[in-house]
């Protein structure tokens, strides 16, 4: 539902119909067909900057937005000195951080023409639905050993954005089964076919999250309380144990992960091409640190430091080709010291702040976003994931998308929450 203030602007009406054309894009391309999620990305950031030069009411910025946006320009702006004045330019290694940059006008546009939010639901929904066909399909039919979807061979971002997709299907779609029970089948289908993909893909480290994300979702009940959170978690860890028992592949995935672990802790050996390896980049990351505590050594120059770590005999001689450790945590670690992860987090922690602060407001969608902040946050700690291109388009696009949204509804309280 558009505003007084769209509706009466025909240029207004029509930014607001083109957001939310992208919004149902980004989500239901983002491992389905990538190149459009970019196209839409790239059509957002070019129509937030037409916008700016027509006239509408302003609205003022919370404070809370104000925190916010700064993270959004800390972060890049960090990055951009560390490279212009100590390890030289590498635009490659701005090019995560600049995203943050690139749609900030997209949350100011978003946030004075709005977004339809069912836009958004149906293209997360339908987005889980055929990345778990997509997922099946490669896996049962094809008998390809870990689904990629149409990431074209981007694994990890194909399951970690399927279950997130998965599991916002249950917040975004809580308007419609608070109301009637029915829809809560719909939900599931969603949530089944996102999780089902996941599994397809088997990206391990995202299913650590699904604990996290089964207490945060409980949110979304009329009367939220601890015993309820237990229930959850106790039919997870069942449904759990019973995919594990009779999935034979899930059972070779996590099977290696003990086994990795105690080799490396306690015969500092890698004994896993997957958990092992990464156990000993962390290891890595964490000595870089250790002797460059406050500003770390840089963008791009984790490869010439384990080097160096190896030929010290400090880790052991494994992978040494990769240029990074694998993991967002420790990557802000080793790159920008103790700012790393406070830049990283801040960014998460404000949006989760921002969309706590709606929750009354729009309960489906300020839920949705803690959701997804939570999940990236989790994909985080194994995967670089804001460094994977359409993982990180789809977090910043749909982080202004969710937020711009719930800034607009505030301002305009007459307008549903659900339109």
């Amino acid at each position: 539902m558009l505003t007084p203030t769209v509706r009466t602007n025909p240029m207004m009406a029509f930014f607001a119909v083109i957001v939310s054309v992208a919004a149902f894009i980004v989500p239901v391309a983002s491992v389905n067909m990538p190149s459009a999620l970019y196209y839409a990305a790239v059509a957002l950031v070019f129509l937030s900057l037409a916008a700016l030069l027509v006239r509408s009411e302003s609205l003022p910025l919370s404070k809370i937005e104000k925190i916010m946006m700064a993270t959004w320009v800390i972060y890049p702006a960090f990055t951009a000195l560390d490279l212009w004045f100590r390890t030289g330019w590498i635009w490659i290694e701005f090019q995560e951080p600049s995203r943050f940059l690139l749609v900030l006008p997209i949350f100011l546009l978003v946030r004075r023409v709005g977004v339809s939010q069912q836009a958004i639901t149906w293209g997360v929904f339908f987005g889980a639905v055929i990345a778990g066909g997509y997922g099946l399909y490669q896996k049962q039919v094809l008998g390809v050993g870990r689904a990629g979807g149409g990431t074209s061979g981007l694994i990890a971002a194909f399951g970690d954005i399927s279950l997130i997709l998965g599991v916002m299907c249950v917040a975004l779609l809580q308007p419609y089964w608070k109301r009637r029970k029915t829809w809560a089948l719909v939900a599931f289908v969603g949530l089944f076919l996102g999780v089902a993909a996941s599994l397809a893909s088997g990206t391990k480290g995202g299913w650590m999250t699904m604990p996290v994300l089964c207490w945060v979702a409980v949110d979304l009940l009329e009367k939220p309380t601890y015993r309820k959170r237990f229930a959850v978690l106790l039919a997870f860890f069942i449904s759990a144990a019973l995919v594990w028992f009779f999935v034979p592949f899930i059972q070779q995935r996590l099977g290696v992960m003990l086994p990795a672990i105690y080799e490396y802790f306690v015969n500092g050996v890698v004994a896993d091409g997957s958990a092992g390896i990464r156990l000993a980049l962390w290891h890595s990351a964490t000595l870089i640190f250790i002797d460059n505590p406050l500003f770390g050594t840089g963008p791009g120059t984790f490869y010439l430091e384990k080097l160096e770590l190896i030929n010290a005999g400090r880790i052991p001689n494994v992978m040494p080709g990769l240029s990074g450790p694998h993991s967002q945590f420790f990557n802000g670690l080793f790159e920008s010291g103790i700012f790393g992860p406070l830049m990283i987090y801040s960014i998460y922690g404000s949006f989760i702040w921002f969309c706590r602060l709606h929750f009354q407001q729009n309960k489906a969608l300020a839920t949705a976003g803690v959701l997804m902040a939570v999940g990236f946050m989790d994909f985080g700690l194994v995967e670089v994931i804001w460094d994977i291109n359409n993982a990180g388009v789809f977090y910043t696009v749909m982080m202004v998308l969710i937020a711009g949204k719930l800034s607009h509804d505030k301002a305009f309280s007459g307008n549903s929450p659900e339109k």
